[in-house]
C-alpha cells in the first residue's frame, strides 16, 4: 500500500514499511543521486525515470518541492565498477570509500495543475536525504531528437509539429541539431532553452533559417546567460529550421537541452522593472503572442525589499507566459529616467533616497557612441550610500558599470593600495568565481590579510599549514568576494599576487619598488547574488553635489536594457547562509552546520543562531556569529532514542541581531526549499577532545588532545579540523596531511596558536572528525571554550579604513 503526506508543502510518497537495513559493519554513506533521465516530462502525465546514485538501498521515500508530484522507486540494483587503488606519483590523496553505485527506476506523475518550471526533490533512505535533484516540468508534448548532425554535414533537419518541447544532446564537440518545422505568415514563434537549470554544460546557440537556408534570425551569440531565447515574425507560408549548438563550439553527453518551441506566450520586457511598496502602479509588458499590449496593475505589499511575480493574463486563451517574469519592490520614492542626460554637464538632478528607472537605449538618436546615463545628487560629509543596479537580476540585457563623479566628471579616489610582500598564482588557471587559489609562496602572509591579484582585491580566510593547498579566499554562496568596488577575474598562472595595505586615497609614503594601486568609487560586478548587477558602498568625502554615471560594460544598448537604480542611506542588514541544508543527524551524535552571514554596511554586532522545526528526540547547541565575525558552528544532537528512519522535518535556521532597538531576524538560505532534518543510525565515529577550556595569550600557543572511539566496525582513518577559531587564532605544525588520526590511531595532539595581533575573546571552538567517503559523515566534538586574553598593544596590521572592510555583499533588488 502507498500512502500520500503531505508536510507544510513537501510531499513524501511512502512504501508500506521503512525498516532499516543491517548495517553488517558496514560504514554509514548517506544517499546520493547523480542523474536523472529523462531530465524532464509533461505534466497530467505519468513517466519512468532512471535514477543513478550511491546508497540508495532501502529507499522508499521521494520528496518534492510540489502537492501535484508524486513518485516511487523501484528496482534498485547495483552497477558493476572497476575500484582501482592510487596510482603511483599521479593520485596524491587516498582513495576514500564510496557508497555503492546503483540504479533505480522512479514512476513520476505530474498533476495537469502543477506549475511548469523546474522542480526539484530529494530521496530519503534509512541512512539520511540525498542531495537535492531537479527536473523540469512542461506543458507542451515532447519530441525526442531522432539522430544527429555531424560537423560540416547536410543531415536532413529532424520534421517536427509545434509547439512541442524539443529534446536532445550535443554529443560531440562542433555539433548541431536541426529541426524544421512549417509556419505560417505573420505567425510569431518563442524558442526558449531550458539546460542550465537542469545541469547541462550546454552554452546554447539557436539559428533560424528559411526554406533557401537564409539565417533570418539568431540568439545566445553575445548573451550573459547560458541559455538562449528567439522569438521571431514569420514573414510567410513555408519551411523553416531551428538549428541549436553549444556556441563555445563544445559538446558531450553533459551538453543535453530541452527547448520550448513554437507560437507561445512569452514576455520579453518589463518597464519599469520594479514598484514602490504600498504604492499601486502599473507596469508596460511587452512581448509575442500575449494577445495585444499590456498594461498590468501592480497592488504590492505595504512595505517590502524584494520582489514579486508579476501577473501576465494572456488575452489569446492560452493559460499563462512560458517564462515567469519578477518585479523588484522597494520602499524608496520611485521617478523616471529623463533624456538627455548622457554627459556630466545634462546629469539629471535627483533627490536622494530614490529609485530611478531608465533605459541605456539611445533609441532613434543617431550616435556613434551607446547610450550612458548620469544623475546628480546631494550628500554630507561622512553619509554612508548604498548604491544599487537591479537590471540583470530581472531579465534585462543590461551588464552595468556604475562610478561616483565629482560635478566636473572626474572620478573621486576612495583608497591607496600599496603592494608589500610579492608572491603569484601557480599551479593552474583560476576563474572568477573560485574561493580557492594557489600562491607560490604564502611567506609573510597571514589569515585577515588583504591581497591584490591584478586588478581584484580579495581577503584571505585560510591559509592551510602546508604547502601543497591553495589558500581560501573569503566568500559568499561559493562565490569569491572582491573588496572596495573592485571584481573577481579570472586569474592565469603567474599572475602577480601582493600583500596589499588599504591607506587613505590621499597617503604619503616612500616608495618600495612594487606596485600602488589607486582605487576610485566604481564597481562593475556587485558580489555573490547580484550577478551582472553593480553595487556601490559610498562614503561622501565632502559636503557637495555628486554624480552618478551608469552604463553597460561592453557599451551595448537597446530597449532591452532596462534598469532600477536605487541610492539610499546604507541601512544595516545581513543574510545568513547554513551548509549543509539537510542535516542527517546519527542518533546518539551530532553533526556541525556552518552558518555564514554576509554582513551589509552598517552592521557589525553579533548574531544569535537559532533553529526551528527540529525531530523530536533532537536539540540544537547554542551558536552565536560573535561581532565582527562572520561565521559560526551550530551543532546539533540527537539522543540515543531518537526515532531513526522517521519522515524527515523541514527546517529553519534563523537569525537575531539588535539594530536601533529592533530585532533584525533572517533565515538562511531564504530562497532554498527541501531543508530537511533526518535521523539516521549511530555515529561510525564520536570525538573528543581536552581540555574543555583553553586559555590563550597572543604570541602564544596551547595543545589540545583529541580522542576518537570508532564504532560499528569503521576502522579508517580520521582526518579532524578545528572549526570555528577566532581571528588570529590557527592550527599549526600539522605537516601535509593536517590533524590526522590515522588507522592505527585513537588520539592525536595538536597546537594552537594566537598571532601578535589577535583581540581578546571567549568563543567555543570545535574539533570535527571527517569520515571519509563520496557523501562524508562530520562529526563535532563538545565545545572547546577558548580565551584569547589581553596581549600588548600593537600596531595594527593591515587593516584600512572601515570602508575597505566592506565587501561587494549579496542582496535581492
Amino acid at each position: 500500500m502507498k500512502v500520500k503526506i503531505l508536510v507544510t508543502g513537501l510531499v513524501l510518497t511512502l512504501g508500506a514499511s521503512l525498516a532499516l537495513p543491517l548495517r553488517a559493519n558496514d560504514q554509514i554513506i548517506p544517499p546520493t543521486i547523480s542523474k536523472i533521465w529523462p531530465s524532464g516530462m509533461q505534466r497530467g502525465r505519468t513517466a519512468i525515470f532512471r535514477i543513478d546514485g550511491r546508497s540508495l538501498s532501502g529507499a522508499k521515500d521521494v520528496i518534492f518541492d510540489s502537492p501535484g508530484i508524486r513518485a516511487k522507486l523501484s528496482g534498485i540494483i547495483a552497477v558493476p565498477e572497476k575500484i582501482s587503488g592510487p596510482r603511483a606519483g599521479v593520485d596524491t590523496e587516498a582513495q576514500v570509500p564510496r557508497g555503492r553505485k546503483e540504479r533505480a527506476q522512479m514512476e513520476i506523475t505530474v498533476a495537469k495543475d502543477v506549475e511548469p518550471g523546474i522542480h526539484r526533490f530529494r530521496i530519503q533512505t534509512p541512512l539520511g536525504t540525498s542531495n537535492m535533484a531537479v527536473i523540469a516540468i512542461g506543458s507542451l508534448p515532447e519530441i525526442n531528437a531522432s539522430g544527429k548532425s555531424l560537423k560540416g554535414s547536410a543531415v536532413r533537419p529532424q520534421r517536427v509539429e509545434l509547439p512541442a518541447t524539443l529534446i536532445g544532446t550535443i554529443a560531440a564537440p562542433g555539433d548541431t541539431q536541426d529541426y524544421s518545422f512549417e509556419g505560417k505568415a505573420g505567425e510569431e514563434l518563442v524558442f526558449q532553452v531550458v539546460a542550465s537549470p537542469i545541469g547541462s554544460k550546454l552554452q546554447s546557440l539557436l539559428v533560424l533559417r528559411d526554406s533557401s537556408g537564409k539565417v533570418l534570425a539568431e540568439a545566445g551569440e553575445n548573451d550573459n546567460r547560458q541559455d538562449a531565447v528567439l522569438s521571431y515574425k514569420l514573414p510567410g507560408q513555408g519551411i523553416y529550421t531551428v538549428s541549436i549548438a553549444d556556441r563555445e563550439k563544445g559538446g558531450g553527453k553533459d551538453h543535453f537541452y530541452r527547448v520550448s518551441a513554437g507560437p507561445l506566450p512569452y514576455v520579453t520586457g518589463v518597464f519599469p522593472l520594479g514598484v514602490r511598496a504600498g504604492n499601486p502602479a502599473r507596469v508596460s509588458v511587452s512581448g509575442v503572442n500575449l494577445g495585444g499590449s499590456h498594461q498590468v496593475d501592480i497592488h504590492p505589499p505595504k512595505w517590502s525589499d524584494g520582489w514579486i511575480t508579476l501577473p501576465v493574463e494572456i488575452k489569446n486563451g492560452q493559460s499563462s507566459s512560458l517564462n515567469k517574469v519578477m518585479l523588484a519592490v522597494g520602499n524608496e520614492p520611485e521617478i523616471l529616467e529623463q533624456e538627455p542626460n548622457n554627459t556630466p554637464a545634462h546629469a539629471q538632478v535627483v533627490s536622494l533616497p530614490v529609485t530611478i528607472n531608465g533605459h541605456i537605449d539611445a533609441g532613434a538618436t543617431v550616435d556613434e557612441k551607446s547610450d550612458e546615463d548620469y544623475f546628480r545628487f546631494h550628500a554630507k560629509k561622512g553619509q554612508s550610500l548604498d548604491i544599487q543596479v537591479a537590471a540583470d537580476r530581472l531579465g534585462s540585457r543590461l551588464d552595468s558599470v556604475i562610478e561616483v563623479l565629482d560635478t566636473q566628471g572626474n572620478p573621486i579616489p576612495r583608497a591607496t593600495v600599496r603592494c608589500q610582500n610579492q608572491t603569484m598564482t601557480t599551479l593552474s588557471d583560476r576563474d572568477s568565481r573560485t574561493t580557492g587559489i594557489r600562491l607560490v609562496s604564502t611567506s609573510g602572509l597571514h589569515e585577515g590579510d588583504y591581497l591584490m591579484i591584478g586588478d581584484e582585491l580579495d581577503r584571505i580566510a585560510v591559509i592551510p599549514d602546508q604547502p601543497d593547498a591553495d589558500i581560501e579566499m573569503e566568500g559568499a554562496a561559493g562565490l569569491r568576494i572582491a573588496f572596495l568596488g573592485t571584481s573577481p577575474d579570472v586569474h592565469a598562472v603567474n599572475t602577480p599576487a601582493y600583500r596589499a595595505e588599504i591607506l587613505p586615497a590621499a597617503a604619503k609614503f616612500p616608495p618600495n619598488g612594487l606596485p600602488v594601486f589607486h582605487l576610485t568609487w566604481r564597481n562593475d560586478d556587485g558580489g555573490p547574488g547580484y550577478g551582472a548587477d553593480s553595487r556601490l558602498d559610498f562614503a561622501a568625502p565632502e559636503d557637495g553635489d555628486y554624480i552618478l554615471h551608469l552604463k553597460d560594460v561592453r557599451d551595448l544598448e537597446g530597449p532591452d536594457y532596462a534598469y532600477r537604480l536605487s541610492i539610499r542611506d546604507a541601512n544595516p542588514d545581513y543574510r545568513l547562509e547554513a551548509d549543509p541544508e539537510n542535516p542527517n543527524i546519527p542518533q546518539g551524535g551530532s553533526v556541525p552546520i556552518s552558518v555564514r552571514a554576509d554582513r551589509l554596511p552598517g552592521y557589525e554586532g553579533a548574531i544569535e543562531i537559532q533553529v526551528q522545526g527540529l525531530p523530536s528526540g533532537v536539540a540544537a547547541g547554542r551558536a552565536t556569529i560573535p561581532a565582527g565575525q562572520t561565521s559560526t558552528v551550530l551543532v546539533l544532537s540527537a539522543g540515543p532514542n531518537a526515532s531513526a528512519g522517521a519522515l524527515p522535518s523541514p527546517i529553519k535556521i534563523v537569525g537575531h541581531a539588535s539594530v536601533a532597538g529592533r530585532d533584525l531576524v533572517r533565515v538562511a538560505n531564504e530562497d532554498t526549499v527541501l531543508q530537511l532534518a533526518s535521523v539516521i543510525p549511530p555515529p561510525d565515529v564520536l570525538v573528543t577532545a581536552e581540555p574543555a577550556q583553553l586559555a590563550i595569550q597572543p604570541g602564544k600557543s596551547v595543545t589540545v588532545t583529541l580522542h576518537v572511539q570508532r564504532q560499528n566496525g569503521f576502522k579508517g582513518r580520521v582526518p579532524c579540523s578545528i572549526e570555528n577559531l577566532p581571528p588570529g587564532v590557527r592550527v599549526v605544525n600539522v605537516g601535509l596531511n593536517g590533524v590526522l588520526v590515522t588507522e592505527s590511531q585513537s588520539s592525536r595532539t595538536f597546537t594552537l596558536r594566537a598571532e601578535d595581533w589577535a583581540k581578546p575573546i571567549t568563543q567555543p571552538v570545535y574539533v570535527v572528525g571527517r569520515v571519509e567517503s563520496n557523501s562524508p559523515t562530520m562529526h563535532p566534538s563538545a565545545p572547546i571554550l577558548l580565551q584569547v586574553s589581553k596581549g600588548e598593544e600593537k600596531e595594527s596590521r593591515n587593516y584600512g579604513p572601515a570602508a575597505a572592510s566592506q565587501p561587494a555583499t549579496s542582496r535581492k533588488p
